[in-house]
């Protein structure tokens, strides 16, 4: 019997338009669209705040009271529910990260004609929306971590980091794709399909480019472009890995249980592992875009506006009540197996 997702959901909330970003916290969910509106509800559901930006969420930093967010050709600063300041940056506004008191963003030109990018820009402001500095590069960074010092993993030409502004060579030719970092370490997906660590040293060669990375304990989970995913441990190589249809979002949510939604082109999937890659929920819904998690909740957001968050205790109460009714139409088909071969 399959359980249904959206009837085990803590909430359920609709953006108005396809969920581009969003970023989760215990006590709240904030969201943002493909047209720019940003939305942020309290941990009851409860909206606390609407505002409509540029365009298209693509990013979303916290910063105490403070919402940063990249849209479309800017970055806005959104406090107590108003843009307190706007930005305009060079090209496409990418990531975000928040590195000593300043605010880092990053931005992209696409060359539609070579289709490629063709120059990239890191650019640090303060709380206040004063432009501190600006540096250009020729590559694209598709990863950025300032948890210690500011890390970006780079495309080509040079690939490699940069390591608080200075370039670091990884030994792997590869441009970097994605990257994660956690208590274990900042690891990095290459385009190859390499998967290396901070340091250049090799952890796995997947067969296909690596399109994201969660971490989990001791390990990690690489969701690959084929539509592979891949759990490696650090100190025991693969846990598992199982193929599928392309990946759109992955997350580690509550009870180290893996969140994968994917996409045909005509439906979504959202499937839900435990720590061994064993399939325990399976749901077609929606084409989902986003996740996040935190604590003991997750969110995903999807192509026709609605948010949805599980939280741990509901979700585990409707994955049990399955159990039991399908323990229940076992039992009866028993039944009526042991009654017809009296």
């Amino acid at each position: 019997m399959p359980m249904d997702l959206a009837q085990a959901a803590w909430m359920v909330r609709d953006l108005g338009q396809p969920v581009s970003s969003v970023d989760l916290e215990d006590d709240s969910v904030i969201a943002g669209g493909w047209n720019g509106l940003l939305k942020k509800w309290n941990g009851d559901g409860d909206l606390m705040w609407s505002v409509q930006c540029s365009d298209r969420i693509e990013a979303i930093l916290r910063i105490e009271d403070r919402v940063i967010v990249t849209s479309g050709l800017h970055i806005h600063c959104i406090k107590s529910g108003e843009i307190e300041w706007t930005n305009p940056l060079e090209g496409s506004a990418d990531m975000l990260a928040y590195h000593g008191n300043e605010i880092i963003a990053t931005s992209s030109v696409y060359d539609i004609e070579h289709c490629d990018f063709m120059e990239s820009a890191v650019w640090k402001f303060s709380l206040e929306g004063i432009m501190i500095s600006v540096e250009r590069m020729d590559e694209r960074p598709w990863f950025i971590d300032a948890s210690d010092k500011l890390v970006l993993g780079l495309g080509r030409p040079r690939c490699g980091l940069l390591v608080d502004g200075v370039h670091k060579e990884l030994g792997i030719e590869s441009p970097v794709t994605c990257g994660t970092a956690s208590v274990d370490g900042i690891f990095l997906g290459h385009a190859d399909g390499t998967i290396s660590s901070l340091s250049g040293e090799i952890m796995d060669k997947t067969e296909s480019s690596v399109d994201s990375i969660v971490p989990i304990d001791g390990g990690l989970i690489a969701a690959l472009e084929c539509g592979k995913l891949v759990s490696r441990s650090l100190k025991n190589g693969e846990n598992w890995s199982v193929a599928g249809l392309q990946i759109a979002t992955h997350t580690i949510g509550f009870d180290n249980l893996h969140w994968c939604s994917r996409w045909d082109s005509l439906s979504g999937l959202v499937e839900i592992r435990d720590n061994l890659g064993k399939l325990i929920v399976s749901a077609k819904m929606s084409r989902p875009r986003v996740s996040d998690s935190s604590g003991n909740r997750i969110s995903i957001g999807f192509d026709d506006g609605q948010v949805i968050v599980w939280e741990r205790e509901l979700f585990q109460r409707r994955l049990n009540s399955k159990s039991i009714g399908q323990s229940a139409i076992n039992s009866t088909l028993a039944a009526k197996l042991r009654s017809l071969r009296k």
